[in-house]
């Protein structure tokens, strides 16, 4: 038993070890490269995804890359603690005060592009600096976002009910009813009720987790992406994050209220994330289910490599972070590029021909044919008249931000 237990240690011991270093390494080198001091924005190096021009990056990657500071504190508090507060302010220039929410790119009067998933994710993000700091501004402003925007959002008829999308006028898909919103919404709310009228916010969080399971899940325990305005028929899209976040925000219910059948409905959804057979969530072009790994992309993945690691620490199953690190491990084998930088998406086939050659080399498949992602891609006006496959390569932050978080939560 005693060495059962030395085995144990040691095994945690490497695990932190490598995933550490790698997510010190990136993290700086993430920083260095999409960080504009002068502006005290996350700016990217050429026109890509998810970037206005060169002026910046939209709100989602830029929250990320704080999120990312926020989990490197957790494990190194030393060196990244003092750092927290830095890259939260650089957000500030989305805050719309009026509107109590961050704008989909900086704030300006009019500016009324809001995102409920954004914002509740800055909440989320926010009691966590808080936690980390014990500075009361983060929680001050988690609670203005989810008393004078997020519940705004919710849809309490049940036709469909959950949360919006978001809320820029004139917009249909901003009435869509999403999990990404409700998920984040309900994990928001329980972190804010830690500390403030812990009763209401856990009835708020345990009817959207309601929502999802009733309405969202499949049968095999994956969740659906949401529903689709105005008709509002089912979107049968399955992301990683969908049921991640979902895991996440109902171990955390069961943790504070003792409540067994949410850790239950967890156990059950990361039992379909381990299941290999489970082609939305593992990529079933993979004909052999050792080769198969989760399908989408690295800055979806690390949600639900965060709800599977809490599951694990919940329940003792050690299956659920294991997978997380068997992923994390393809990735820094796989999407990791000579310059240091990561590509965005897990499927090898849709990035470019090298990428496309070692994926038939990894599977000793043929196919299916190489299917590029533009978001791979440079943006520019010059490189957007050339074909797909001849626009230059391009790195971006929600990739590289997205997996070292996924590196930080596998480090402690």
């Amino acid at each position: 038993m005693i060495a059962a237990l030395v085995l144990t240690l040691m095994q945690k011991d490497a695990n932190f070890v490598r995933f550490s270093a790698e997510a010190k390494r990136l993290t700086n080198l993430t920083v260095s490269v999409f960080y504009d001091p002068s502006r005290n924005i996350w700016r990217p190096p050429v026109e890509s995804s998810e970037a206005v021009g060169m002026q910046g990056y939209t709100f989602w990657p830029s929250l990320l890359g704080w999120q990312t500071v926020i989990e490197a504190a957790k494990v190194d508090p030393k060196n990244w603690k003092p750092r927290v507060g830095k890259y939260y302010d650089a957000l500030e220039q989305y805050f719309d005060r009026s509107g109590h929410a961050y704008c989909a790119w900086t704030y300006f009067v009019g500016n009324d592009d809001k995102f409920y998933d954004d914002n509740t994710w800055a909440a989320i993000a926010c009691m966590e600096a808080f936690e980390v700091t014990g500075e009361q501004r983060y929680r001050t402003r988690a609670i203005d976002i989810f008393e004078g925007y997020v519940k705004g959002g919710w849809d309490g008829s049940g036709k469909p009910g959950g949360m919006r999308w978001g809320t820029k006028a004139g917009l249909e898909d901003r009435h869509d009813r999403t999990v990404s919103a409700t998920a984040a919404g309900a994990l928001a709310a329980l972190l804010i009720g830690k500390t403030h009228d812990k009763a209401a916010y856990q009835a708020w969080a345990k009817r959207a987790l309601d929502w999802i399971h009733e309405r969202l899940s499949s049968t095999h325990g994956l969740i659906y992406d949401g529903f689709k305005a105005p008709g509002f028929e089912r979107m049968n899209t399955i992301w990683t994050y969908n049921t991640g976040v979902p895991i996440r925000a109902a171990v955390e219910y069961s943790r504070q209220t003792g409540d067994r059948t949410y850790l239950d409905w967890a156990i059950k959804m990361g039992k379909a994330c381990i299941d290999r057979s489970l082609s939305p969530m593992f990529d079933g072009a993979v004909s052999d289910p050792k080769h198969r790994y989760w399908y989408d992309s690295t800055f979806f993945v690390q949600y639900l490599v965060d709800g599977m690691r809490e599951l694990s620490v919940a329940t003792g199953d050690e299956r659920y972070v294991a997978e997380a690190r068997r992923e994390a491990d393809y990735c820094s084998a796989n999407l990791r590029d000579k310059d240091g930088l990561y590509w965005r998406n897990m499927r090898l086939w849709t990035i470019d021909r090298d990428r496309f050659d070692l994926f038939k080399k990894l599977t000793g498949q043929t196919g299916p044919a190489m299917a590029l992602d533009s978001s791979e891609r440079a943006m520019d006006k010059a490189s957007m008249q050339m074909p797909l496959a001849e626009r230059p390569m391009a790195k971006t932050l929600l990739g590289n931000a997205g997996t070292a978080r996924m590196f930080w939560l596998l480090a402690h």
